[in-house]
């Protein structure tokens, strides 16, 4: 039996078993029956830094639905065992988080859906950062040598979605292991497990310098080309129902076409028109979901001139044609 979850459902389920205990650290550790034993671990090192580590052994398949997201949330995550398939709605394609992998991330309030199975033990080290707080104290010279999707959350105080999936070296292995097996307690703890923390994500910046070296084809260092692949996001996203071609749109935002299409794949993991469409789509649902309009009115709304292409593209990306699903929605109101 496949069990289907949002955010709020998981938290109704997970406050009524869960065994939650708290000093500088807090752990909460539950089995919520016929779902899933669960444990959950996290401190703050630092002003910006948290600390985590998930727990997850499920009983049955779960399809969980992802909305609760916070704005500034940069954040680390390290798989050390089971295997997820998530879709990142308007960002990111399917994709498999597995064991051996890490990614880093802006949430920025994007939906998710997770495909969970049974059987599998799922555990990873989650580091949350928040970068107002986390490099205030850092120099303009330091900044120049974060990423590119820091930054400029950091210098503009802009928040601009982002995922992209790594290799764990074995460095980066050893900083693991000595975190579930830290051997402190109290101040020490914190101190040593902020100095591990640390370490990881200097090994990460490592890598995303040496990317940058590497690929001669995208300068990824010059914030204009950068700018200039979200200018063309931005003017995808305000002209749904009309967008330019591809040869206008890098004219418009002073990038060639070849540049523009790697550009875009390369900061947001697809092409610009899959963006479009899976962001378009994404759109429709939460239109039929309001009940405002019809199918066909929503199909306009958001740029498809196809009913018949809208129909079947929908459905493959939920599972229900926009009729049935705006017909449930209406049944659950």
């Amino acid at each position: 039996m496949t069990i289907i979850l949002t955010d709020t459902s998981w938290n109704e389920l997970w406050q009524k078993t869960s065994d939650r205990s708290k000093d500088f650290e807090t752990s909460d550790r539950g089995k919520i029956p016929n779902v899933c034993n669960t444990y959950d671990w996290q401190v703050e090192l630092r002003s910006g830094l948290t600390l985590s580590i998930h727990e997850v052994e499920l009983t049955e398949d779960i399809v969980w639905t992802r909305d609760r997201w916070d704005d500034s949330q940069f954040g680390l995550s390290f798989f050390l065992s089971g295997k997820v398939r998530i879709e990142r709605y308007s960002l990111t394609d399917e994709t498999d988080e597995s064991v051996g992998k890490y990614y880093s991330e802006c949430n920025c309030n994007f939906k998710e859906t997770e495909w969970w199975k049974a059987g599998e033990k799922f555990s990873r080290i989650y580091l949350k950062i928040e970068p107002q707080q986390f490099f205030q104290s850092f120099g303009e010279q330091e900044l120049e040598q974060i990423p590119i999707y820091l930054r400029q959350a950091v210098i503009g105080d802009r928040v601009q979605p982002y995922y992209q999936q790594r290799e764990i070296t074995q460095q980066m292995w050893m900083v693991l292991s000595n975190i579930l097996k830290c051997p402190y307690q109290g101040l020490m703890k914190r101190m040593y497990l902020e100095s591990q923390t640390m370490e990881l994500i200097a090994f990460h910046f490592q890598q995303c310098q040496e990317q940058d070296i590497g690929d001669r084809h995208f300068p990824t260092k010059n914030l204009s080309d950068i700018d200039r692949i979200y200018q063309a996001k931005e003017i995808l996203l305000k002209n749904l129902e009309s967008p330019p071609c591809l040869i206008d749109l890098a004219r418009q935002v002073g990038l060639n076409e070849f540049k523009l299409k790697r550009g875009f794949r390369k900061v947001f993991g697809t092409s610009a028109f899959k963006y479009l469409h899976d962001y378009r789509l994404e759109q429709a649902r939460q239109l039929l979901a309001l009940g405002d309009m019809n199918v066909e009115e929503v199909a306009l709304k958001i740029g498809f001139d196809s009913r018949s292409y809208f129909a079947s593209s929908f459905r493959k990306k939920f599972g229900l044609n926009p009729k049935q699903y705006f017909q449930h929605c209406q049944k659950s109101l």
